[in-house]
């Protein structure tokens, strides 16, 4: 069955991560009772990385995995994903973190709440978030599920992203033509770029819908990720600059040069 879904897995170099984990997500996309229509795997211009991805054994999903490099030269999270919507061929796409994993329903669920809710923009899951032994943390995205939370169960509307900012889009589900008319990521908004892209959708009143057991196994703050390096290298003050200029930028659709400077915060 076709499902008009295409998922991106962003990798920029080769580490020890990358090969501890990037064989579990990959058997997580096989395991799905529906497949996507395409994975695409953005690459680096890195050679070990390359000879890595093309060399891999993608077995039964192998007839639908492409491994491309990502010509704009930016390898950043924010540029890789952008690169990686320009060249689906589908209406609606997804992304995996490389070290992270789907549960077996996860596109079934997809499709059925795509199909019952063609109105929404983005789908995000409620996400399972453990450390690198798949210990539990905790829940993420599941709040607006709980009365009183957001004007809409179940939907994360602006005024709930002003109180709250702790969003996970790990696994959403966007439709592309929503994704590129109003600029996707931004390159240049560090740190909080989630919480703009979502702001931004909002303050659009394109809904954003949290499915109910949509499964998403996240590793929090894995040693060497992007975020464990935010936190072992970003101040206070400089977190609290990135909120605030998230909360400022969204009305933008251009992504816009900032430059964070700790004599202004």
């Amino acid at each position: 069955m076709a499902t008009d879904i295409s998922l991106i897995i962003p990798i920029h170099k080769l580490d020890d991560s990358v090969s501890e984990y990037f064989g579990k997500a990959i058997n997580s996309i096989s395991d799905q009772k529906t497949l996507p229509d395409e994975v695409l795997i953005v690459r680096s211009n890195d050679k070990k990385l390359t000879k890595f991805l093309e060399s891999f054994d993608y077995g039964k999903i192998e007839d639908i995995v492409k491994v491309i490099e990502n010509e704009t030269g930016d390898y950043d999270f924010q540029s890789q994903l952008n690169y990686g919507v320009s060249q689906t061929t589908t209406t609606y796409f997804s992304f995996l973190e490389y070290d992270d994993q789907l549960s077996p329903i996860w596109l079934d669920n997809v499709v059925k709440y795509r199909e019952s809710y063609p109105e929404v923009g983005v789908f995000l899951p409620i996400i399972f978030e453990c450390d690198e032994n798949g210990q539990f943390i905790s829940f993420t995205n599941e709040n607006v599920w709980v009365q009183n939370v957001s004007e809409t169960m179940g939907f994360i509307d602006n005024n709930t992203l002003q109180k709250v900012q702790n969003f996970n889009f790990d696994g959403m589900v966007v439709n592309k033509e929503t994704y590129v008319e109003h600029g996707g990521l931004k390159k240049n908004m560090k740190l909080t770029f989630t919480y703009e892209f979502l702001l931004r959708l909002s303050y659009l009143d394109i809904p954003i819908m949290v499915i109910p057991k949509l499964g998403y196994k996240h590793i929090n703050n894995r040693g060497g990720s992007l975020f464990d390096e935010y936190k072992n290298t970003v101040n206070v003050l400089e977190s609290k600059f990135w909120l605030n200029k998230a909360k400022k930028e969204y009305f933008f659709t251009e992504d816009r040069e900032i430059t964070y400077d700790v004599e202004t915060v």
